[in-house]
Parts: structure tokens; C-alpha cells; sequence
């Protein structure tokens, strides 16, 4: 790692671990700045004014959520050089950390100080609500019916992404949404999700040959079909084996542009957003990340 460290995080982040994971980095790194934020909506407009050049390193102390505000602060800067990024995952979902080979603090900490720096895609969103920058997945339909009712799930032990998935489909709302793509004839979705990352939704393949730097949106699609059908190909997604099923559409796209009949709620890394209109650009390689060695 070369010139100044940025630590960003949430002091509450990790049931309250954060405190002790930036001692660790002081301890490494004494110099380091270390910026606090309660509020993840505020990590945005902090990170934009935090002016940072290309020869900083800026830590990402949280989940995905918290690295999509913090990349949307960087691309906000205006600024044609940026930071290099790195990942400490300390969230509830932690998809461009384990696609980046971070699973473990030893192996964040590591990636950090000794890793390599490598490129990524980072999605460029456009809806109804303005503009952000995405690096996991965007999703509409079941999806984001599930991320709402799993965050109000959070503190009832292991893998509450999984386990409202599963309420959900078995007594939940689980309607398709009406939608039309890229100008395409409207389709019925039960579940669609647009993936620059293999995993979503806590850990699930999703999109199990997504690459980070191909230059693609992965975009998985299941259309209208009943609730039993829905149960299978959930016990086949947990398995990354989905994407052969009949009701199952998979397909890469560097652009895409999506349109509701009604607003709609989606999921961008975890952060909701209520929208009728949705564009998405992939920006290649645009974000530099570290990664362990």
C-alpha cells in the first residue's frame, strides 16, 4: 500500500467489532485517518468530501451497502483519479468481499497491507430517485420484497436473508412484477436480478459465473410460475444450479434499460429504492480494489 490510509466506518458496524478492528489498523498503520458515521445514507456525502487522489487507499469498515454509498461518494467527487478501495467486510451481506477473496478479517487486514490491486466494474444507476454506483446486484421482484423483510429480521441469529426467503415462498407475496427491458416486449417476473458479483442475498449464487471485470451485468430471470415451482428452483439456486431451469432467462449486457408499470421497490447492494424507471451502464474496471496476494 502506498500514500495515505482513510478508514471509514460505522462505529456500530459488526455487533459493535468495529472499535477493535480499527485499533488493529492503527496498530499497522498509525497515520491513518479515521473518519466515524452512524447514519450508512451519510457515508456518501462524507466520502465525496473527504478528498481523496489516486494514491490513497480509502477502507470500507461494513457490507455491501455500505461500500455502495461509499462508491456513489467517490463517483459524486467529480474527480477523474480515485482511491484504491479496500474491503472489511463487517455486514450482513458481504458479496464483493468474498468475490474479492476477503472471507476472513486475517484475510482483509492481509489484502490491505501485502495484497495486490486489481480493477473492477462498477453499474452506473440511474433512476427515479437520481444516480448511484452499484457493485453487487440489483434486484426486483421477489428480491426486494425479501431484502425488506430480512432487514427486519437482522439479530435473530445466522442467515436471515435465507430464512425470510423462505417465509416468503411458502406463504409470502411471491405476484410477479410487470417489466419491459430495453425496449423489449413487457415480460412477468417473479424475481429478477441484474449481478456484477456471483453472490447475492447472503451468500446465494445468484449468478454463479459472473466475473468482476468482465464488463457485464449478469441479468438472471425467473418468470411468472407458481408457488411449489418457485420452492424448487430456490432449493436449486442455493446450489447455483438454476440457471438450466425452463423459467429461468440468463444473459450479460453492458447497458440496460428497465421500466415498470407501476414504481416498483428495488435492491441496489442491499439499499432499497422505489423507482418506475431504471437504467444501468457498466462502467469496466472502473473502481480499484485490493485483494489478497
Amino acid at each position: 500500500m502506498t500514500g495515505a490510509l482513510t478508514i471509514i466506518a460505522n462505529p456500530v458496524a459488526g455487533s459493535g467489532e468495529a472499535g477493535r478492528v480499527i485499533q488493529q489498523l492503527l496498530a499497522l498503520d498509525a497515520s491513518a485517518r479515521v473518519v466515524m458515521n452512524e447514519d450508512p445514507q451519510g457515508v456518501r456525502a462524507t466520502v465525496a468530501e473527504l478528498g481523496l487522489c489516486d494514491s490513497d487507499t480509502l477502507a470500507i469498515l461494513g457490507g455491501d451497502g455500505t461500500i455502495h454509498q461509499a462508491v456513489s461518494g467517490l463517483f459524486d467527487s467529480g474527480k477523474s483519479s480515485m482511491p484504491t478501495l479496500a474491503v472489511l467486510p463487517c455486514g450482513s451481506g458481504n458479496a464483493l468481499a468474498s468475490a474479492l477473496g476477503v472471507r476472513r478479517e486475517r484475510d482483509a487486514i492481509s489484502a490491505l497491507f501485502k495484497g495486490r490491486e486489481r480493477s473492477i466494474d462498477v453499474a452506473r444507476l440511474e433512476t427515479d430517485a437520481g444516480i448511484s454506483h452499484a457493485i453487487n446486484v440489483i434486484g426486483w421482484g421477489l428480491p426486494a420484497r425479501v431484502t425488506v423483510k430480512a432487514a427486519a429480521c437482522r439479530g435473530e441469529g445466522a442467515m436471515p436473508y435465507t430464512k425470510t426467503a423462505l417465509r416468503e415462498l411458502l406463504k409470502g407475496d411471491t405476484s410477479a412484477v410487470e417489466v419491459q427491458i430495453d425496449g423489449r416486449p413487457p415480460g412477468q417476473d417473479a424475481l429478477g436480478m441484474a449481478c456484477l458479483t456471483q453472490h447475492a442475498g447472503g451468500g446465494m449464487p445468484v449468478a454463479p459465473d459472473a466475473l468482476l471485470d468482465d464488463g457485464a451485468l449478469d441479468l438472471v430471470r425467473v418468470g411468472a410460475t407458481g408457488r411449489l415451482r418457485l420452492l424448487t428452483l430456490f432449493a436449486r439456486l442455493i446450489f447455483g444450479k438454476h440457471l438450466s431451469a425452463r423459467e429461468v432467462s440468463h444473459e450479460l449486457l453492458e447497458v440496460m434499460r428497465l421500466e415498470f408499470n407501476v414504481p416498483q421497490p428495488v435492491v441496489v447492494d442491499g439499499e432499497m429504492v422505489e423507482t418506475k424507471r431504471l437504467s444501468v451502464e457498466v462502467l469496466a474496471r472502473a473502481l480499484r480494489v485490493r485483494s489478497p496476494a
